[in-house]
């Protein structure tokens, strides 16, 4: 659980110098062409740019301040003639509705040169001011918009739901150079080991900064995610989970809703489409306690091992001596006899059940193991927040394994 709470970030306005290729020079301007990117979030997560394809873009180029445009502040930090220093005819791409807005920000005059829609600059590309890597422009979502910043933004397919989802779309590569400690790893090269929402950051924008890369940063107050337990930000990461395949057996879900009484009425209707439209289930969870998930994992290769044969091995260690036996005994202990020859190649997993995983598999410890209890039960009792939670739960686990 997460709360929304108010932090103070810097918006940063960064150039990306544009590749040579064929679709770039068809926009002309080449070899001054660079991208204009805002962003509000560490550099080092980001493999392209997303433009949202039914926005006009233009190509401006950049010219001394006029009487008439105020010079911006200095608590702005102000850097576009320190960037544009010795560059020649240099030429940005920005949401055209954005230009006089950006000409006040930055006090300079912007020229524009040609109108393209943003769907025109897909697969144009770039080159990362970091490790130098050429990366893609794509077509991002509607949260693509010219309310502020530059109408293009970075896509962190590591970082967000959003960009996740653009990155499967064009094979990106899936970065998430953060640890367990939110340090930077070995990945972020000369980073490693930094905090990330401390003086990593700070390091990242110097480093930009010494490449005049940062045109402009400016600190603003916005809402931002903090972990509820210790009150602290958050970092959102793509990491390895795993999950339960739901489409296999939705269609019988939705057979089975049918078939019950629901108190009220309405609720079927909710819990119906709550079950129609779910994802696939992730039944993982990185818990300091919980009821672990019996794999084993090859320390080299990281390939995982678990079968009918280690899982009925655990099963019956489990019913003598609790599922905290899985924490406190050796993995020779734990696999079947076949496998102890090789148990120094293995390591044991620390990810725990999703506690509904757990708890909805309640009826298999009570219907069918007590006198007078049969399957299905008679009687499920909860409140109506419980459609997405216990009663959901409850419902998958049985029509999954009966």
């Amino acid at each position: 659980y997460v709360l929304k709470l108010f932090w103070h970030s810097y918006s940063t306005n960064i150039k990306l110098k544009s590749t040579f290729t064929a679709i770039n020079s068809s926009l002309g301007f080449t070899p001054f062409l660079h991208w204009l990117v805002n962003i509000a979030e560490c550099f080092l997560f980001f493999a392209a740019v997303a433009v949202n394809g039914k926005l006009q873009y233009a190509i401006v180029e950049v010219h001394s301040p006029p009487g008439d445009i105020p010079v911006p502040k200095e608590d702005k930090r102000h850097r576009l003639g320190q960037v544009l220093n010795g560059e020649k005819r240099p030429f940005l791409v920005v949401a055209s509705d954005l230009v006089p807005a950006l000409e006040v920000k930055w006090g300079v005059k912007l020229s524009v040169k040609k109108i393209l829609l943003g769907s025109d600059l897909e697969n144009c590309s770039y080159i990362h001011p970091i490790d130098k890597r050429e990366c893609p422009v794509v077509i991002g979502g509607d949260y693509i918009t010219t309310e502020s910043g530059t109408g293009l933004v970075h896509t962190a397919p590591g970082h967000g739901q959003e960009d996740y989802v653009t990155g499967l779309k064009y094979g990106l590569p899936i970065l998430s150079p953060v640890g367990d400690d939110g340090k930077f790893t070995e990945e972020a090269g000369q980073f490693s080991g930094l905090d990330v929402l401390g003086d990593g950051n700070t390091a990242v924008v110097n480093y930009l900064d010494g490449q005049s890369s940062i045109l402009m940063e400016e600190s603003y107050q916005h809402k931002y995610p903090y972990d509820w337990r210790t009150k602290k930000p958050t970092i959102f990461r793509a990491t390895e989970q795993w999950f339960a395949s739901v489409e296999g057996f939705r269609q019988a879900a939705m057979d089975a809703i049918g078939h019950v009484k629901w108190i009220p009425p309405q609720a079927e209707n909710r819990i119906s489409a709550m079950t129609s439209s779910r994802s696939d289930w992730c039944i993982s969870r990185q818990r300091t306690w919980g009821v672990p998930i019996p794999v084993f994992y090859h320390k080299q290769t990281m390939e995982p091992l678990m079968n009918e044969e280690t899982i009925n091995h655990i099963k019956s260690i489990i019913a003598q001596r609790g599922s905290d036996a899985w924490w406190y005994m050796k993995v020779e202990e734990l696999l079947p006899e076949r496998y102890r020859d090789k148990a120094s190649d293995y390591e044991k997993g620390t990810d725990t059940m999703d506690v509904w995983f757990d708890s909805g598999s309640s009826w298999a410890a009570v219907l069918g193991k007590r006198a007078g209890l049969n399957f299905p039960a008679d009687l499920y009792l909860e409140g109506t927040d419980q459609h997405r939670g216990w009663f959901q739960s409850s419902l998958l686990t049985s029509i999954a394994t009966k």
